[in-house]
């Protein structure tokens, strides 16, 4: 390939290399053909870059503020600011009824800018799917991956696969694209819409691209990666498009929406604030990993399609955490921390899809299914302090198979016209959720140890309790899993510790201290307040090695059991090995929720479970 650099100054002057250096460069390329650098500066035009590209270019546009709404026809070019530091370079929307970005070619990357819009933002839910929009976040993202660009199989530890049997995360039910629409070719060219700086209404006909910071439109392979979204009607908006991604991007008061149709996009990796996160209808075979979204409406999945895998989110304080309705094909949730919101996962008329290894806290409903919910199959989540309650089932939700989860919660289960869930599998040997020997139903707790699986006895100590639970009218747990048979505690002034003896049996552990004070915290403050770490050491004496959990109880007030932190993991998270003989240093801190406003001294205990390994 030969390489050409060439700076643009206006729409037609192109500055060369000398020949013999465009000699020197095809003497040590290996292709045929011509590739270009072109470079745009403030007061110069990105949308004249553009149109003087061809296929293999890089446009480069130098640091500076732009103000226009570009239409990329041109396949197989890159379009970045010159240190991909989005930072740098501001581009302004010009029409604010167009996309800042409208990419109508194949193979375009955009990459590194700041993409403003008019600030009108709107928000929908999945069963509004007819008016959707975004808002999103500025936080960077810190989790990492492995990333293979716009390949059809993507590289992550877990493969992406699923499986009947979701006790773990080996599971082998791979992602295909047996019910998805064709891929399609690249739509027509179009020109640029460009008409006035102070357009202040906002009209969309629902056809071609909307008021979007990037709209990708009917086209295959494209990539947006490592910019800022602020306030555009929409972040990120593809309609009709497949095997795209998403990539490393933040978003402040806008978000990301597939249109309907789009198949096979990855959405990896980006920080949305204020927004959403949405499938649209008929979208298949779509990746949605490793994401963070707050203070908005969460993530949402619409009708009519199927097969996406929504795994390693986070979302934190949104009405919805993960909201699904009424797909055709299984859909796959699994891995995602959802913290304070409204409803953890709320699955409305969806059947088939598979819910596991999801850790749910802090909101009002941790799963909720409504309108026919049926053969799904929820496990291993923990799901724990929701208000309202554990699992919500409404509206002849049935035959939903619910095994090995974790509840602790005032509320576990609320059931309104619904029966015949199936709530424990077949006993089978397995490490289960609470790392009793035997996989079989699910934990049933409280924030009081009073729960059943708390509080019921297990004669034999297969970690099954001896008697079934009665969960609602006719549906039981036969299974019950029950707390692993050695428990120590300490007691909470924000206290913990009361050791136990030296002993010589097979499993014991000692606390080096029997009380932990965590300080005072400011009154009303409405912010997370976080206490000094405070270090505990757990020493373990027995004949064996043993793991360890932790279990907040003895105190209904939520300054507990919603903000113990041990070693910066949250209690129902928290799972150290201790091998016999050797001692642990563990950090306790008290993060006070937001918006807490309780006073005074507040106890309670901090239940350290011990199981052999």
């Amino acid at each position: 390939m030969v390489l050409r650099i060439t700076f643009i100054e206006d729409c037609h002057n192109r500055w060369r290399f000398s020949a013999a250096f465009v000699v020197f460069l095809f003497l040590f390329s290996a292709g045929v053909g011509s590739a270009e650098v072109i470079y745009v500066k403030p007061g110069n035009s990105i949308q004249a870059a553009v149109n003087n590209s061809t296929a293999g270019d890089l446009v480069i546009v130098k640091t500076g503020e732009y103000q226009e709404n570009i239409v990329v026809n041109v396949s197989g070019i890159k379009i970045s600011s010159e240190f991909e530091n989005p930072e740098n370079v501001l581009i302004r929307t010009r029409d604010e009824n167009s996309s800042v970005f409208q990419i109508k070619a194949d193979n375009v990357t955009v990459s590194g800018f700041n993409i403003t819009g008019s600030g009108e933002g709107s928000s929908v839910s999945v069963s509004s799917i007819s008016n959707v929009s975004g808002s999103a976040n500025s936080s960077k993202m810190s989790n990492n991956f492995s990333y293979s660009n716009n390949s059809d199989n993507f590289n992550d530890s877990d493969n992406f696969n699923d499986s009947d049997n979701s006790n773990n995360s080996n599971d082998s039910d791979n992602f295909n694209d047996s019910n998805n629409s064709n891929d399609s070719e690249s739509a027509d060219p179009g020109q640029a819409s460009g008409s006035g700086p102070n357009k202040p209404i906002y009209q969309w006909d629902g056809f071609g691209c909307p008021a979007a910071g990037i709209c990708l439109e009917q086209v295959n392979n494209c990539t947006v990666e490592n910019n800022i979204f602020f306030e555009n009607r929409y972040g990120v908006y593809l309609q009709d498009s497949r095997n795209s991604t998403v990539l490393k991007n933040t978003f402040f008061r806008n978000g990301i929406w597939l249109d309907e149709g789009c198949g096979k996009n990855l959405l990896i990796n980006n920080a949305i604030e204020e927004s959403n996160l949405i499938i649209g209808a008929h979208c298949w075979d779509n990746i949605m990993f490793q994401n963070r979204v707050s203070n908005g409406e969460g993530i949402s999945i619409a009708c009519c399609g199927g097969n996406n895998l929504v795994s390693r989110n986070e979302v934190i304080n949104c009405s919805n955490g993960i909201d699904i309705y009424d797909v055709q094909a299984r859909t796959v949730l699994r891995d995602n921390v959802i913290i304070g919101c409204g409803n953890g996962i709320y699955l409305t008329f969806v059947f088939d899809s598979r819910v596991y290894n999801n850790t749910i806290s802090n909101g009002s409903t941790g799963i909720y299914l409504r309108e026919d919910c049926h053969d799904n199959e929820l496990s291993n989540n923990t799901i724990t302090t929701s208000k309202e309650s554990g699992i919500y089932l409404l509206d002849y939700s049935a035959d939903n198979h619910i095994y090995n989860n974790y509840f602790n919660n005032s509320v576990n289960v609320k059931a309104e016209n619904t029966k015949g869930n199936i709530w424990n599998t077949t006993q089978s040997p397995g490490t289960n959720i609470v790392g009793g020997p035997n996989l079989g139903g699910n934990f049933w707790g409280n924030p009081e140890g009073t729960g059943f699986s708390q509080v019921s006895n297990d004669s034999n100590s297969d970690g099954i309790c001896d008697l079934p639970f009665q969960i609602n009218g006719s549906d039981f747990d036969y299974l019950p899993l029950a707390r692993p048979p050695f428990v120590t505690g300490v007691d909470l002034e924000v206290t913990i510790g009361m050791p136990e003896p030296n002993n010589t049996s097979d499993i014991s552990i000692e606390i080096d201290r029997d009380t932990l004070n965590l300080g005072t915290m400011l009154f009303g403050r409405s912010t997370e307040q976080v206490s000094k770490p405070q270090v505990l050491t757990v020493r373990n004496t027995g004949k064996s090695n043993v793991r360890i959990s932790a279990e907040v109880s003895g105190s209904s007030d939520a300054v507990f059991s919603e903000g113990i932190y041990i070693s910066s993991r949250f209690w129902p998270d928290f799972s150290e090995v201790i091998e016999n003989n050797t001692s642990k240093a563990l950090e306790i801190e008290l993060k006070v929720p937001t918006n807490y406003s309780g006073n005074g001294t507040k106890k309670g205990s901090l239940v350290f479970l011990a199981e052999k390994v």
